[in-house]
């Protein structure tokens, strides 16, 4: 098993993508989903297995994922480090208001690659469509508690349509469904329950 990605390690990949494409004169795109988009905004999640993302960038793909090979052959890091297998997870309805920036490497002055995460309430809703399948760990429904903590999300109904507003057009699994009400409860006792380290 590969070891885990902490933030200082992804930022550190970004940097070495952000500088290979700027010496290429190329200006690359990804948006960062999930557990990876957890780490890059809430101090609650240290690591990562890898980051999941998505290049975004119109007709440099291919450099891009380049530039994601240069910084695994320099930090000596799983050469599928930066996966873009959580496509089939993405929301159709994705917009831009459903990304966040996170920066632009190696810096704002001499741009190369520009990180986005998806929103807290959006990586809630792919959270909570996981749920459909069942983990050693329950992570997905760990961290589906943690992100209700961090939005105003915490009834049944808010879950609802949280998950409808995204992937309303594939519709809700069964599997999901049964599991929202014990998630509210989980939401309101954690929020009850105050912040955790």
């Amino acid at each position: 098993m590969a070891e885990a990605l902490d933030l200082k390690t992804v930022v550190e990949a970004f940097r070495i993508m952000g500088e290979y494409l700027r010496d290429r004169n190329t200006l690359g795109e990804v948006v960062v989903y999930v557990g990876s988009a957890i780490m890059l905004q809430f101090k609650w999640r240290s690591s990562t297995r890898d980051v999941d993302a998505l290049i975004t960038s119109v007709g440099n793909h291919g450099m891009v994922q380049f530039a994601a090979d240069e910084a695994a052959r320099r930090l000596a890091l799983p050469i599928s480090w930066l996966s873009e297998s959580v496509a089939m997870y993405t929301s159709r309805s994705e917009a831009d208001t459903d990304r966040i920036p996170f920066g632009v490497y190696p810096s704002y002055e001499r741009p190369g690659l520009r990180v986005l995460a998806a929103r807290a309430e959006y990586v809630l809703a792919m959270k909570v469509m996981a749920l459909e399948r069942s983990t050693f760990d329950d992570r997905d429904f760990q961290d589906a508690i943690r992100l209700g903590g961090e939005t105003n999300i915490e009834t049944v109904t808010d879950l609802e349509q949280l998950v409808r507003g995204y992937y309303g057009d594939q519709g809700v699994p069964p599997a999901v469904l049964a599991r929202l009400d014990e998630l509210a409860s989980a939401i309101v006792a954690a929020k009850r329950a105050g912040p955790r380290r």
